[in-house]
């Protein structure tokens, strides 16, 4: 029997009940041979995730004694897995369609080829669209780490998201440091993903600590990849523009948006700067 080509990658955290139902939605659209690679991100209840696990054949379950985040429990699913394409799902998130997916699970890899394609979503709750629906498939800057389908050879060698990111703006940076290496992003619009949102009491979420890492990383995003003289001013600009568009936890964004710029230092040898041009090419194709 052949290797497989491709592997489903969840990071999870306290939600058995949301989980199992992802399961229950993917094997009836066809996944249920895929192999099923899952990191709990230290889990009050760890045997109540292992359970829903073993619902799955051959399902691999990670687990993190301490709550390190997304990005790091991405890379320990991208490293693990060992398949060259990986389908990276939240716990809530599931296919409607699957659309052309097939087509970009092919080896040897024609020429061409993009390191990433990024899925249309669609949220339960109210029906909003990532994307709008008349947006065609095409090139793109941009992907949401919950709908999107990786070649992880590509992504592996960038060393995947920053371990010590944890969470907020690491997709595009993802997207950034993928750019500079000449490598670009495809939407499929004939891809759907479902959205199945919602938080348990034990998933409340830390607003101060929401907000402290946005304003961290508004900075680190562009300074850790543009040139300093560019990427630092940018990254002050953004993370303050940011702290003024919820007003909650100013203490908290302004600690944060300091220990950006000391990060963006005590980093230093991390930093990844695109050269002047590519970084107004970034820009100007963020904008469109």
């Amino acid at each position: 029997m052949s290797a497989p080509l491709c592997s489903i990658l969840i990071a999870t955290r306290n939600r058995p009940r949301i989980l199992a139902e992802t399961f229950e939605r993917l094997r009836a659209k066809g996944f249920g041979s895929y192999p099923m690679w899952i990191y709990d991100d230290a889990s009050e209840d760890p045997a109540s995730i292992a359970d829903v696990v073993a619902t799955w054949p051959n399902a691999r379950l990670l687990r993190g004694e301490v709550q390190r985040g997304q990005s790091h429990g991405r890379n320990e699913l991208f490293r693990a897995c060992g398949t060259p394409f990986a389908i990276c799902l939240d716990d809530d998130q599931y296919f409607l369609e699957v659309g052309d997916l097939k087509n970009h699970l092919v080896l040897p890899r024609p020429e061409g080829a993009h390191a990433v394609v990024s899925f249309q979503c669609r949220a339960v709750k109210d029906g909003r669209l990532d994307r709008p629906a008349e947006w065609p498939s095409g090139l793109t800057t941009w992907f949401m780490g919950g709908c999107v389908l990786f070649y992880l050879p590509v992504v592996l060698e960038i060393r995947g998201y920053r371990e010590w990111w944890v969470y907020g703006y690491e997709e595009p940076e993802l997207a950034a440091r993928l750019f500079a290496k000449g490598h670009r992003i495809w939407y499929d619009r004939s891809i759907l993903i479902e959205h199945n949102q919602w938080y348990n009491p034990n998933e409340r979420r830390d607003y101060g600590e929401y907000d402290y890492l946005y304003a961290r990383n508004a900075v680190l995003l562009t300074s850790m990849n543009y040139p300093l003289l560019m990427g630092l001013p940018l990254g002050i600009m953004r993370s303050i523009r940011r702290a003024f568009f919820l007003k909650r936890n100013f203490g908290r964004k302004w600690s944060g948006l300091l220990r950006g710029i000391a990060m963006t230092f005590t980093h230093w040898s991390e930093r990844t700067p695109m050269r002047w041009g590519q970084a107004l090419e970034w820009m100007r194709l963020n904008k469109e």
